[in-house]
């Protein structure tokens, strides 16, 4: 899944102004001895895969020290855990 924050008709208000470009990845891999293989899609059911979803967030680098110096992905979370209450 792929959502595009920084596209302008996307409406802000939904994240209080927050925009970024997040993807979501699957990926499977199987560890043997101690060592994870990551695996093509077409072959996690044969090989019995673990999965996992992963979310890469593309964002500029003024917005990431914004958010890592200044406690906002803090305030973030606290805003969205009070409204998936």
């Amino acid at each position: 899944a792929i959502k595009n924050r920084f596209d302008e008709s996307y409406d802000d208000n939904k994240s209080a102004g927050y925009r970024d470009l997040s993807l979501s990845v699957e990926v499977g891999w199987v560890m043997e001895e101690g060592v994870v293989s990551f695996e093509k899609v077409e072959d996690w059911e044969r090989l019995e895969c673990q999965r996992h979803i992963c979310e890469i967030q593309v964002r500029l680098r003024s917005q990431h020290h914004e958010i890592a110096n200044n406690g906002l992905h803090e305030r973030y979370v606290e805003l969205r855990n009070k409204k998936n209450a």
